[in-house]
């Protein structure tokens, strides 16, 4: 009978220790998840950010271009079908503008891989997305550039 009391007294023992440390312990074990957590994050924005930067594209807006008024902002290089040959150009015109704009791609080697021609109208301060379609043969990639004139 005491063997088995004593048997009860540790599983209460046990139990209490387990009991009071227990906040303490779900306490280190939320910081230590909150660390964790940390660190994954920052490693997935770094992994992103390496990403995009791989991934940039390699636009320039011709001295012509830039002299009627025109300037770039946000650019990328996909439709909503996930398509790498259509390059969308967000297109700020700080003076109207009534003629047309190409777009030609060259490869790593600087040799013209695409051209396209869009005939454009715009008025002072309008900005919009304009998007260039280039043959599906044109393999655009990291090491490609693009030129705007």
């Amino acid at each position: 009978m005491q063997a088995m009391n004593t048997h009860y007294f540790k599983v209460i023992l046990l139990f209490f220790v387990v009991a009071c440390s227990g906040e303490a312990v779900k306490e280190k074990i939320n910081q230590a998840g909150d660390v964790a957590g940390q660190t994954v994050g920052e490693f997935a924005s770094g992994v992103k950010g390496g990403v995009e930067k791989a991934f940039e594209i390699n636009i320039t807006l011709s001295d012509g271009l830039k002299q009627q008024g025109l300037s770039l902002g946000k650019v990328s290089l996909k439709d909503s079908s996930g398509n790498d040959h259509v390059l969308t150009v967000y297109t700020i015109f700080g003076k109207a503008f009534n003629g047309a704009v190409t777009a030609k791609a060259f490869d790593h080697k600087d040799s013209e891989m695409g051209r396209v021609k869009l005939e454009i109208s715009a008025l002072k301060d309008e900005a919009r997305f304009l998007e260039f379609r280039f043959d599906p043969r044109t393999n655009i990639d990291t090491d490609s550039r693009i030129v705007l004139e």
